[in-house]
This record gives structure tokens, C-alpha cells and sequence, in this order.
């Protein structure tokens, strides 16, 4: 694959597993987590990696886990997604990224042990050159792998390691974790913030009678503001916000007089802009 198609965000490839990197795939700048929502905090983080693979003249590789970690180890967490994959890689090439590879987080995986992982992962599949992870970073069976840890193995299988400071805004914590709890008071401006965007979620628009105009019906998990009004943007459409409606029960509703029939049955992305007047 040459370099030139790498950096061509069309044609920059997502990966579904590892079996999908490419035969003869070469050094590479590595960065992973899991990036939901691709958030300001995260931005910070890929900026890094995609500067240093320009500088090392390397293709960076964006690594996500899907689903969420704490999901599949039954956490006490909130793992409503901010982001689809799709959306997650597309955010991604927007910031640089050459090519997104998409592990997917089994029990199995969890059960790897740290220097397992960096064989496996990092230097087999991969073939890393250098990898850039956020400056509490954890990794391997139990999380016993810290950015330590990786400097370790870097220097044993011949990558370098660079841990990037977490982002601190005035007044604006960006983690996912945050931009969740501002999710579920309704808080979309201070999600907004932390973002660096609208908080978007994507599903397939229905007609749902003339009082409501269409749900969007979205993806389970999808993390759905909190129920009320709220004044939105639909992707891909022209003219003025729309308003929407959370119901109690997390169903997401969107007026839209005299256009819902036309674009009944499409896949619709929804940005969340302010909270709306209740009535």
C-alpha cells in the first residue's frame, strides 16, 4: 500500500480485527484506547501520535476496542457510546489518522497478559514503531500494565514509548466519562464543549404519526441524552433546527413538518444543540 493512498482520508482503511492489516504492512506509529466519542481530551492525544509519525515519516494507527472494556468485564460503569465505530474512524482520519484498526474486546483478550499483548498486538500485528498512549494508560490482564510498563517492553521489542499529559480545559474535564454525566442530566452545551462539537447520535428515521412527527430509532447503548426538549440539527438536511423530544424511556422523536415522509427509512445522524422549552 502506498504512502500516498494512506494519506488520502477516502481511501484511509479500517481494519475489523487484526487479520485484516494487510500482508507486508511496515513500521508504524501506534495509538490506542478506546476513543469514544473521539472528545477534545482524545484529539489531544491522536494529535500527538500523527505529529510524530510525520516526523518519523511513518503512517499512524488509530487502535479502538469494540465493544467497551468495562462492558464486557461487567463494570460498575456507564458505557452508553458516544460515538459509533464508523463515526469514531471517521473522526479519526479527520485528525490525520492513516488507518483505524478495530479490535474487538472479548474476554478472552482481557485474560492477555501485558507483555503478551505487546508481542501479539504491538510488534506482530502491528509492527509498531513507536506508541503514543494517554499518560494513565493501562493495559493487559487486570490493567497490571501501565505506561511503565510499556517504556519496558518498548525498549525489549524495539519501539519507544510516549505518554501524553490528559487534557485539562477551564471548567471542562474532557473524558468520556464527563461528557456521559453531562449526558444524562441534559446538559448537551457542556457535552458540546468537551467534545469539541454537538454530541451526535445516529439511527434510522420512522414515521411515527402526525402528534410526533418520526423517531429515530438508534442503536441499543446509544448514549441518548436525558428525557426532554431539545433543539437539534439532522445531518445531511437544509434549513432551520429541529426540535426533538427524549421520552422517558430513551425513545428519541423529531418534528418535522411536511419532510418526515420524505426521508422515512433513511439513516439520519442527530446533533443535539440546546435544551428546548418544555411544555
Amino acid at each position: 500500500m502506498s504512502r500516498s493512498a494512506l494519506l488520502d482520508p477516502v481511501l484511509a482503511p479500517v481494519w475489523r480485527g487484526l487479520g485484516e492489516i494487510p500482508d507486508g504492512w511496515g513500521r508504524c506509529v501506534v495509538t490506542l484506547g478506546v476513543f469514544d466519542g473521539v472528545h477534545r481530551g482524545h484529539a489531544h492525544l491522536i494529535g500527538s501520535a500523527v505529529r510524530l509519525g510525520r516526523a518519523r515519516r511513518l503512517p499512524t494507527v488509530l487502535v479502538t476496542f469494540d465493544p467497551h472494556p468495562a462492558k464486557v468485564l461487567g463494570l460498575p460503569r456507564d458505557t452508553a457510546a458516544l460515538s459509533t465505530v464508523e463515526r469514531r474512524a471517521e473522526l479519526a482520519h479527520q485528525l490525520g489518522v492513516d488507518a483505524v484498526c478495530v479490535v474487538p474486546f472479548t474476554a478472552a483478550l482481557a485474560r492477555v497478559e501485558a507483555g503478551d499483548f505487546a508481542a501479539q498486538v504491538l510488534v506482530g500485528a502491528l509492527h509498531a514503531d513507536a506508541v503514543v498512549v494517554g499518560s494513565n494508560f493501562t493495559f493487559g490482564h487486570r490493567g497490571t500494565g501501565d505506561v511503565d510498563a510499556l517504556r519496558r517492553l518498548g525498549e525489549e521489542h524495539g519501539f519507544s514509548t510516549h505518554p501524553v499529559g490528559l487534557l485539562h480545559a477551564v471548567g471542562t474535564p474532557c473524558s468520556s466519562t464527563y461528557i456521559r454525566g453531562c449526558l444524562a442530566r441534559g446538559d448537551v452545551v457542556a457535552a458540546a464543549r468537551a467534545l469539541g462539537r454537538p454530541h451526535r447520535v445516529d439511527g434510522v428515521l420512522f414515521l411515527a404519526g402526525e402528534v410526533v412527527g418520526a423517531e429515530v430509532v438508534v442503536a441499543e447503548g446509544a448514549a441518548v441524552p436525558a428525557p426532554g426538549r431539545y433543539v437539534g440539527r439532522l445531518t445531511g438536511t437544509v434549513g432551520r433546527p429541529v426540535d426533538l423530544e427524549v421520552t422517558a424511556a430513551g425513545r428519541l422523536f423529531v418534528r418535522l413538518p411536511g419532510r418526515a415522509a420524505d426521508l422515512a427509512g433513511q439513516s439520519v445522524a442527530v446533533d443535539f444543540l440546546r435544551r428546548g422549552e418544555d411544555r
